[in-house]
């Protein structure tokens, strides 16, 4: 077979599979997120087996099924202690009155709208309280909540779907921790083995380390928040602070976002409360504990995981994960690191001697 010939079926694969994977991207999608939960699990599995019965090590089946099962059961942990919390929310969502509550925006925006007519400030004299309520009513939607609900059991049903599948996939992964290995390798050239062999184990390494500093970053802002909130009395302190842990983890939105979902939940449970005494006193306390915690991240939790488990500079960081906004959004965003860290282990193989690749991956191997 000739050179060129060779050279347009190997397009004309590249291409076939691209496609493939695009077709089968629900299932590819199960794949990494297998892949990923079992580089999170491997330590897990590997410590089990130390344990010894007798003289036999525990089995990778059985250290497998153990270690899936404790992630389950911390999920399981979080839902029983969530479920209450978010029904609790959605009833006090439900009794939200709508006019009551717009009326008493109104009265606060009377009361503004009287102190900047001192300054020739205030623009138009007009009645806002129609308005409010047309707004609140287009922004929450409370009458249609149990519509929502309703939506929620089709959503369900994808996830147990999704959930089944990842864990079926995930067990096998844990179970034989050179599955992967042997995938990539099978469809690597036998010239570049070494290359690829190198590529897996850094990549398992920096990965590993990379997705383990997440729960502990998650973990940490949702014991900080959850503490913060704590101290100024505010309601559901531990529901706000895990979902501002889970949205931390998209980079510099992701903290506003929290502050503003821990608000919502603080204002919509306290509406009872007079305005100007009580609830912008609680706002505030909020966006305190947010803005504290938040530099806390910036400058001590993000720095230590993101450069330590990746060894990259937290500007080369920063710009990686900019670029990655600008070219795919939020999506981007979230997977900037781990597809960065992967193209700096790729071409630290296939490119080394150029300057700009040596400098990038320099700090690879330590």
């Amino acid at each position: 077979m000739s050179k060129n010939l060779r050279y347009i079926l190997g397009i004309i694969g590249g291409i076939l599979l691209c496609l493939a994977l695009w077709y089968f991207r629900t299932i590819v999608s199960y794949v990494i997120v297998a892949a990923v939960i079992s580089l999170v699990g491997a330590p897990i599995v590997r410590l089990i087996r130390k344990i010894k019965i007798g003289k036999r090590e525990i089995p990778s089946s059985i250290a497998a099924i153990l270690t899936l099962s404790s992630f389950l059961l911390i999920i399981f942990l979080f839902l029983n202690i969530f479920a209450p919390l978010v029904a609790e929310e959605a009833q006090a969502l439900s009794q939200i009155d709508v006019e009551a509550f717009s009326a008493n925006l109104n009265k606060q925006f009377e009361s503004t709208m009287g102190y900047l007519e001192q300054f020739n400030l205030s623009g138009d004299d007009r009645s806002n309280e129609a308005f409010l309520v047309e707004q609140l009513q287009a922004l929450v939607s409370f009458g249609d909540i149990r519509g929502i609900f309703n939506n929620i059991f089709g959503v369900i049903g994808n996830a147990v779907i999704a959930l089944f599948s990842v864990l079926f996939i995930t067990f096998f992964f844990l179970q034989d921790g050179n599955m992967v290995n042997r995938i990539i390798l099978t469809l690597t050239p036998d010239k570049h083995m070494d290359e690829m062999k190198s590529i897996i184990l850094q990549t398992k390494k920096l990965l590993s380390r990379y997705f383990v500093g997440l729960v502990a970053q998650v973990s940490i802002i949702t014991l900080l928040v959850t503490l913060g909130l704590s101290i100024f009395g505010v309601e559901n302190a531990f529901l706000i602070g895990f979902l501002a842990g889970l949205v931390n983890l998209v980079p510099y939105l992701g903290p506003i976002i929290g502050a503003l979902i821990g608000i919502f939940i603080a204002v919509t449970t306290n509406l009872q409360m007079d305005f100007n005494s009580e609830l912008l006193p609680l706002i505030l306390s909020i966006g305190g504990v947010f803005l504290t915690v938040q530099l806390i991240d910036n400058f001590v939790i993000q720095p230590f995981i993101f450069s330590n488990s990746v060894n990259a500079h937290p500007l080369e960081i920063f710009i990686v994960i900019s670029m990655a906004g600008a070219l795919a959004g939020v999506g981007g965003m979230i997977l900037a690191i781990p597809a960065y860290t992967l193209i700096r282990i790729i071409a630290s193989e296939f490119l080394s001697g150029f300057k700009v690749v040596d400098s990038l991956t320099r700090n690879l191997d330590e």
